[in-house]
């Protein structure tokens, strides 16, 4: 291999680990937005089963 060539290679390798780094840290804001939506959703049907008078299934 030449210069060239290893050259390209460690440009591509620091490309990826730069962009798993960054979508590693949005990935991670996005799972607790997630479970924070899903707390609230449990609590708005849960007021909403009382409101209508239903028992939950299950």
């Amino acid at each position: 291999m030449d210069l060239d060539t290893v050259a390209i290679i460690v440009a591509i390798a620091g490309t990826g680990i730069g962009l798993w780094r960054v979508l590693e840290g949005s990935l991670r804001e996005i799972r607790r937005d997630v479970g924070d939506l899903r707390e609230r959703m449990a609590r708005i049907e849960g007021l909403f089963e009382g409101f209508t008078g239903r028992q939950p299934s299950g």
